[in-house]
């Protein structure tokens, strides 16, 4: 045997040794002489399944199956292609198969448990259990003292403003403080006690000094306005704000009893509520454009509409102080000073209050001061308790009870040996985790801690859409282009350069009209060209949309252009319930602009939209299409690039690579399976 040979051998024995340790993924199993052809088809099964193209993945793993009936790993990515392909039924009852013969893993395990959850209908309404405190005086260089307001952005960071200390502390996911920032050289805050953020901007107001700041997301100062006074645009104690979406400023300008409406740069534009308002503090303003202000000194909330017209008072006989809101769904929560925090459901017209709580020592509770009260995206909710220096934390039950559902979407081995994981990481209702930290991920290959040598959360691309528009190719589609023309122009006027648009073409058949590019006039023009056919498969037509946004980067949508009207053959092949967990699966949201709403297909086409986290428009809709691009959008691309350098020197070997991908995220964690073969 020649040294090369013996070296060959010595590298394997090492790797089946180090192999058949794993605790969690597991190496390929021996083949028999009979039974090679089954590792052949699992492997062309996985290039398949890492390109997106599920449908040949499935065959590959359904033949290799056939082959070896026992082989545990094409079981699993069948189960994870029909799942990223919308059979979700199908792809529980693999894992169930697995389970059946006692060959379910811990990480299966806990797919099959996120899977029954969700197919059985699972809800966010858990009720909201104690998850930790912060303690201001612990952090040293983010130290806070009197949290006075609280704020989370977009992509999940939580914000405290803090008046003693006359700084603002942002926290990660996890809660770990990663930025502190107080102004610039010379524009330091003085005690601050109020922050609206959106989008990037961060207001906040500084009480003590009567001003308001501008920061961005970093931390950076932007820009500030205001002095010392009683003319508009001056105030005495700005104790709150509100920052709206059309881009105005709601001020409370405690001292001087009233609420002034500004322009972002601090022009002054109305004064609400004077000779209403005793002592404004906190002020936010709902969906309705209803702006909800905490009546400190009449101990009350006061309502305004949009045109800062007196709607209502809102009374609590508990009340003492209040001080600051939030508003969630249809409920009004109230942070009083001196009482705690009640509740108030505009539906039911009812309070209820928030009076003490278990810690995790299973100490009841209570807050000492609670001076602002925010919720993130996930339903949890957050405290600022102003004498006790601390942000006090609250999660939904399910969420602190359950783990994270974590699946690989592919592995990016070409470059072997730096490999990169497409990783989505969901709760359990099926919604993306936003911001997991790097120190929160763990990758292991054959169960030995690789390094993590990049994260990439998706912000450099979310700038970007790609969209596949499907449209009907019906006579009715036909005779009203005009109509759908107005309609899709102010999408496609806003195309930017990176963005990249298709056109599809739904009649017996899908065909491409356009391929991915950004011309609106070519666009247009191909869609003016079509021959009506009297059949569209629009089942069928998105589910190809869907798939050809699948290696896309960045927020990816369907826009669907149909005539409502009831189509035989429309969801023959691809059902409804299909495309929208196929939708789902990879937080594609489809928008349909449906020519009037009296056919027979908008019921479905309505359900398909509000699933997918879409919109159901009929056309002409007086203008709402004009928000297209901006709904679009905000469906911020939420997966995770993670990359590593693989330490198993192969020599040409063609060995099967497990690798395990761990997450953690607040009370929860979660691990994902998958592999590559190396070259």
């Amino acid at each position: 045997m020649g040294r090369r040979t013996q070296t060959k051998l010595f590298v394997l024995i090492l790797l089946l040794g180090i192999l058949s340790q794993s605790g969690w993924s597991e190496p390929l199993p021996n083949f028999g002489l009979k039974e090679k052809e089954a590792k052949t088809f699992f492997k062309r099964g996985l290039a398949y399944y890492n390109k997106g193209e599920f449908s040949a993945a499935r065959e590959n793993f359904i033949r290799s199956l056939s082959i070896k009936p026992d082989f545990v790993h094409p079981k699993f990515f069948l189960s994870e292609a029909y799942y990223l392909s919308g059979d979700w039924q199908e792809s529980l009852s693999e894992l169930e198969q697995l389970e059946s013969s006692n060959k379910l893993d811990l990480i299966s395990k806990n797919r099959l448990d996120a899977l029954r959850y969700r197919l059985g209908g699972g809800n966010r309404k858990d009720n909201l259990e104690y998850y930790k405190s912060i303690f201001g005086d612990d952090l040293r260089r983010f130290r806070f003292r009197n949290p006075a307001d609280l704020g989370v952005d977009d992509e999940g960071y939580l914000y405290v403003v803090s008046f003693d200390t006359a700084n603002v502390v942002k926290f990660d996911a996890n809660g770990f403080a990663v930025e502190n920032f107080k102004g610039s050289f010379g524009r330091n805050l003085e005690g601050p006690v109020g922050i609206s953020i959106r989008g990037k901007s961060i207001f906040v107001a500084d009480y003590a000094g009567d001003k308001i700041y501008e920061f961005d997301t970093r931390g950076s100062y932007v820009n500030r306005f205001g002095s010392t006074g009683k003319d508009p645009g001056s105030f005495h104690g700005p104790a709150g704000l509100y920052f709206t979406k059309e881009g105005f400023l709601y001020v409370s300008d405690m001292g001087n009893n009233r609420i002034q409406k500004l322009s972002r740069t601090g022009e002054p534009l109305q004064e609400i509520g004077v000779g209403i308002l005793k002592q404004p503090a906190g002020i936010k303003v709902n969906n309705r454009g209803e702006i909800f202000v905490a009546d400190r000194g009449n101990k009350r909330l006061v309502v305004f509409d949009h045109e800062g017209n007196f709607l209502k008072e809102i009374n609590n006989p508990s009340f003492k102080r209040p001080r600051n809101l939030a508003i969630k769904d249809n409920k009004v929560v109230v942070a009083d000073e001196t009482a705690g925090l009640f509740i108030y459901d505009s539906v039911s017209k009812t309070w209820s209050s928030f009076d003490n709580f278990k810690d995790s020592k299973n100490t009841v509770r209570n807050f000492d001061q609670a001076y602002s009260v925010t919720f993130d995206y996930t339903g949890s909710m957050f405290v600022a308790d102003f004498n006790r220096h601390r942000i006090e934390s609250f999660s939904p039950k399910g969420q602190l009870s359950s783990n994270l559902d974590l699946i690989v979407e592919r592995t990016i081995s070409s470059d072997y040996p730096d490999i990169s994981l497409v990783l989505h990481a969901k709760d359990r209702h099926g919604v993306p985790v936003k911001a997991i930290p790097r120190n929160s991920f763990r990758i292991y290959e054959m169960d030995n801690l690789s390094p993590l040598i990049g994260l990439t959360d998706m912000k450099k691309y979310n700038n970007r859409v790609s969209v596949s528009i499907v449209a009907e190719n019906s006579q009715i589609v036909s005779d009203s282009y005009a109509t759908i023309e107005k309609a899709i122009r102010p999408f496609l006027s806003e195309i930017r350069v990176e963005d990249k648009i298709q056109l599809l073409r739904s009649g017996k058949d899908t065909q491409t009209a356009y391929p991915f590019g950004k011309s609106m006039y070519d666009i247009l023009k191909a869609l003016r060209s079509f021959t009506p056919e009297e059949e569209s498969q629009i089942g069928k037509s998105l589910q190809k949309g869907i798939t050809d946004l699948l290696d896309s980067l960045g927020p990816r949508a369907i826009i669907a252009i149909v005539s409502g009207k009831d189509s035989k053959a429309a969801f023959t092949q691809f059902s409804p319930t299909k495309i929208i967990r196929f939708a789902m699966a990879h937080d594609i949201p489809i928008y349909f602009l449906c020519l009037g709403e009296s056919g027979e297909s908008v019921s479905v086409y309505k359900e398909i939209a509000e699933k997918t986290g879409g919109k159901f428009l009929t056309i002409p809709s007086g203008g709402t299409e004009k928000n297209l691009r901006s709904w679009i959008d905000s469906k911020k691309d939420r997966r995770y690039l993670l990359s590593f350098k693989s330490r198993i020197n192969h020599e040409g070997m063609d060995v099967y690579v497990p690798v395990v991908v761990e997450a953690i995220f607040r009370n929860s964690n979660g691990k994902a399976e998958t592999g590559f073969f190396t070259p």
